[in-house]
Formats: structure tokens, sequence, C-alpha cells
């Protein structure tokens, strides 16, 4: 039993004897080590439970009174030397079980400590509207036998990240086995409300697999070629299970050929991916597509962003009807309205004075279209941000097989959205800031 373990951890003995002894009747029960200063507080825990067997353990061994004192003086209640002994292994037993369940929560929080450190600062303070998007994500990564590689995919600024973040986060407590995490960005141009920042440019796959290496503490991993970096990272990968995020996948050199090479690498560990652009369609990758906030969800955001900012408020309709349900140009607007009246702002960003949003969101994409691929966003456009196939065929005046070339450039960028409407049709949908910026912006750069 437990009664020489506990008085002798009461004068200084390590407190994993009293764990070796009740693994002698419960070889279930393990415990690493914990400290003598627990056993305070995990009595003063049993004291809310079973204040009976509190009582008994702290005359006992924090009083020191021995069984003839404890008998005689009826504590914890009137009741034999046999009776007594019996409840008292009883509760110590219990004390026991209080002392394990306490060590597998502080195990428990040490864990979740130590992946949530491999992660960046979150950018925000609240998502809106993402709930049942992030309970999919949280269920995919804690399912082994759903995809290994899951691909969060939307337009700029629509708040990948933060959805990928907050996944994470919400995985990690019950990721019990997991053995590492890992947090890329391939970021290369950052906006702020002062503008765009960084180099631009794209990062070489060997640059990604380099950092990778380097987070996993494989030095050796920077000195080999592409083919052998990823043998050498897939003995840790595919020995145990590691979650591998990358963000903004589309400013990866070449990014359709890394998706084969991650293959290399899952099972059991798992990878996450953020990119504006489609990935290729191979069984093993999943993607969840983000669209842009829904009006009542976007309204009830600008009135968060306007309150953080300190601005002041009076139409978030018209604001809305200007940037849509875009949460990193809501927050960048807003910032103007804490410093410009409200009417300036709003001629301002349907004239096109806030290049920087559109330049960050929009160039590149804009760059990749081929002419046909921008007269059917235009088209759309001025269809009231959406039309069907028909309405587009008479529109664009172009063969069927041109115009479905150009919806799927249009679909692979997060330029569009298909949707269904009132009579199940097919709808080609264009978010509002995408239509704002075709009036104000883009005339510019043709």
């Amino acid at each position: 039993n437990l009664h020489n373990p506990l008085r002798l951890v009461k004068y200084g003995a390590d407190a994993a004897m009293l764990v070796a002894s009740a693994s002698m009747q419960h070889p279930d029960w393990t415990l690493d080590r914990t400290i003598c200063h627990q056993f305070d507080l995990i009595l003063k825990q049993l004291r809310q439970v079973e204040p009976t067997y509190a009582d008994l353990l702290h005359g006992r061994f924090w009083e020191r009174q021995n069984v003839t004192q404890m008998v005689t003086s009826q504590r914890p209640l009137a009741q034999s030397e046999r009776s007594f002994y019996n409840q008292q292994n009883a509760a110590i037993v219990r004390f026991t079980q209080q002392l394990l369940q306490a060590e597998s929560e502080a195990r428990q929080l040490d864990h979740v400590n130590r992946l949530s450190a491999h992660l960046p600062l979150a950018s925000y303070d609240q998502l809106f509207g993402v709930e049942h998007t992030v309970n999919t994500l949280v269920d995919q990564l804690a399912d082994a036998a759903q995809h290994q590689i899951l691909c969060i995919k939307g337009i700029g600024g629509i708040g990948k990240t933060a959805l990928a973040d907050q996944a994470v986060r919400r995985f990690i407590p019950q990721a019990t086995s997991l053995r590492n995490l890992v947090w890329i960005t391939a970021k290369q141009t950052y906006l702020t409300e002062e503008g765009i920042h960084g180099q631009g440019g794209q990062v070489r796959l060997e640059q990604l697999f380099d950092e990778l290496g380097s987070k996993l503490e494989l030095p050796e991993v920077l000195r080999l070629p592409l083919a052998q970096k990823v043998e050498k990272l897939a003995t840790p990968l595919r020995a145990e299970p590691h979650l591998v995020i990358i963000d903004n996948l589309e400013t990866v050199e070449d990014f359709r050929s890394l998706t084969p090479l991650l293959i290399q690498l899952a099972g059991p560990t798992k990878f996450l991916l953020t990119s504006r652009q489609t990935l290729p369609a191979l069984k093993r990758v999943g993607t969840v597509e983000l669209g842009e906030m829904s009006r009542a969800v976007a309204l009830r955001f600008i009135e968060h962003a306007a309150h953080a900012k300190d601005a002041r408020l009076v139409d978030a309709e018209r604001l809305y009807d200007l940037v849509g349900g875009n949460p990193l140009a809501i927050i960048l607007v807003v910032s103007q309205l804490a410093v410009a009246p409200e009417r300036v702002v709003y001629e301002g960003v349907r004239l096109g004075n806030l290049p920087d949003i559109y330049t960050y969101i929009y160039r590149e994409a804009w760059r990749m279209l081929d002419d046909v691929a921008r007269n059917v966003l235009f088209a759309i456009q001025r269809a009231g941000d959406q039309a069907d196939w028909h309405w587009l065929v008479t529109i664009c005046a172009i063969p069927a097989p041109s115009l479905q070339s150009a919806i799927q450039q249009l679909l692979a960028l997060s330029l569009i959205q298909v949707q269904q409407d009132e009579k199940d049709r097919r709808i080609y949908a264009i978010h509002r800031l995408t239509s704002t910026f075709l009036c104000a912006e883009v005339l510019a750069w043709k």
C-alpha cells in the first residue's frame, strides 16, 4: 500500500516512490515525477470532494499523529483501529488518483504550450463566421483516414492564415500523439495600415525544405540537393506524426511541383497549406474554400473593427457595399475612418484611392489572366456581380471551350465563386471588393 511512501514524501522523499507503490497494485498508473509541494494543493482539492479522507490524511501525515491518537480522538470518525487502517488505505489510494489526475493535466498543459510556441502571434482577437469551417478543419486534422494534405484556398485578405491558426490552436489539445509542429510562412509581402512591406519575389522549393529541416533540427538538409532533402526529411516525418503548416503557398516558385513532394513526406504527418491558387487535384489533397463573409457577419465585423480602432462609423452598410466581406479590406478602410470623415474615405475607396489594397490582393492574379478571362471577369461585374453560363456565352460572344478555360482560370485564382441561385442554376459570382476594384483600379493597369 501507499502508507510508507506517503509518509516518506512528507519528509522529503521523491514523490515517484508514491507512484511506484501505486503501480504495484495498478500497473496502468504512470507518472514521471512531481514535487512535494503539490501535495498541499492535492489535499485541498481532495477536501472538496472527499472531506473525510482529507481530514484523515492531514491528521496522519501533515500533523504526524499516530493511529492510536487518531482513533482516540475519533478522527475522522469513531471506529476501530482495523477500520481506521482500511479507511487510511482507501484515502491514500484516492489521494494518489487525485495526484495522477493533476499530473496528467499538467502534462497536457505542457504539451499544448510546447506545440503552441511554434505558432506565430495571432493577428486577430476574434474570428467571425467561420466556426463551422474551423470545426471541419479540426475534424480532418484529427482523422488519420482523412486527407493528409489540406489546403485552405481563397482570395488575398480573406483570412486564410487566421483560419489556419485558429484550427491548429483548436486541434493541439486533442493531438496527444503529435510529436512536433512546424509553421513556415512563404509570404514575401505584407499589407498594413502604412502600406505594402516586403521584397516580393518567390521562395524556391529548396528554401522551403531547408527551413523545414532547420525547424526539425536537421541542419544537414541544407547541404543536400532537393531529392535528397525530401528523403532526409521523410525519416522523422514518416516515423512519427507531425503537423506542418505552410502559409501563402502561392509565393513558392513552381508551387504546383511541391504537392507531389509533400505526398512523399505525409503519413502519419499531415500538412496544412494556405494558398490563393488551386493545388493540383490529387487524391491525398483536400481543399477548403474560404469565401468572403456574409453581409450579416461582415456588418458585425465592421462594428467590431470600428470599436477596436476607435473609429467613428455611421454607415456600415455603405462600407460593405464597397468592399464586401473581405476582412483585410474592412480593417484597412476602418483604420482610415479613425482619421478622416466617413464620406471622404468611402469616396476614396470608390475612386480607387486605396491602391495598396488592390495591388496586394489583385495585381499578381490579374497579371496571370489572359485577355479572355479578364473580359469574362468584367462581364460578370457588369451583370451585377453574378452571371450564369448562358448569359456569359451571349455577352462575351466566345466559344464554349474558351469560356470554360476562362472560368477555370478565374476559379483557380479565387477571383470568382460558384454558387446556386433560387432556381438551382449554377451562378458565377465575384466579391464586392473585386467589383469595386474592377471599377476603380484595374483600368489604370490595362
